[in-house]
């Protein structure tokens, strides 16, 4: 008698939101160090499970509106490596989303399961991403800089608005001089991140304002030699 894998329960995610229907997990772009938890079971009576593997194919099923390298898990795959009969183990994937992810769409993620004998069985999870709820200018990192810094900012969705902001993030010195021209688009509400190459200019402070409608935020930064 061949062995049976059965995947049970299964899901564990830290830092993440909230559930919405069946199997579609909400996560928020940006956030690092999530995790799943898989429990694989052996059902069969007498037989073990040598070197089953567990591993995750973001590829496998894209769906509409997949969005690549938007999750990168840090394993590649994880084999336990034996489970006798009735017994149950756990895997964890650690993975992390992109700041990128574009919100209010769905990737999917199959885990394959496969024994040494060839029994395979899949299991599918759907997520999706937050959109964030406020405008929110980041502090740019590295503060101080030498000579590159990334500025970090979000666009909420706000219904009675529509889809896209015109956004401006400008840099100025400290005279109030515009020097750097960093966005000036219409954007779609979500996860936002820039960089800005000082090499050509002085050390010393600098001001970044972001504008969108009738938000602004202006900091600090500092560029040192």
């Amino acid at each position: 008698m061949k062995n049976k894998l059965v995947l049970l329960i299964l899901l564990i995610l830290l830092l993440l939101s909230k559930s919405f229907a069946q199997t579609i997990y909400e996560l928020t772009p940006g956030t690092k160090g999530n995790e799943i938890m898989l429990t694989v079971a052996n059902v069969s009576e007498i037989n073990p499970a040598a070197n089953v593997t567990v591993k995750p194919h973001p590829t496998l099923s894209k769906g509409e509106g997949f969005q690549e390298k938007t999750i990168t898990f840090r394993q590649s795959e994880q084999t336990i490596e034996i489970l006798n009969p009735k017994e149950e183990k756990e895997v964890t994937f650690i993975f992390d989303v992109s700041r990128n992810a574009q919100i209010n769409k769905k990737d999917t993620i199959d885990f394959m399961i496969i024994s040494s004998d060839g029994i395979m069985m899949t299991k599918q999870f759907i997520f999706s991403y937050a959109g964030p709820k406020e405008f929110k200018l980041e502090q740019n990192f590295p503060n101080p800089f030498n000579p590159t810094t990334t500025i970090q900012y979000q666009i909420p969705v706000i219904a009675s608005e529509t889809k896209q902001s015109a956004v401006k993030l400008i840099v100025y010195d400290i005279l109030g001089s515009e020097v750097a021209t960093l966005v000036n688009d219409e954007q779609e509400a979500g996860y936002y991140e820039v960089s800005w190459n000082a090499s050509n200019f002085a050390s010393g402070a600098y001001i970044y304002r972001l504008q969108t409608g009738s938000f602004v935020s202006v900091k600090k930064m500092m560029l040192l030699r």
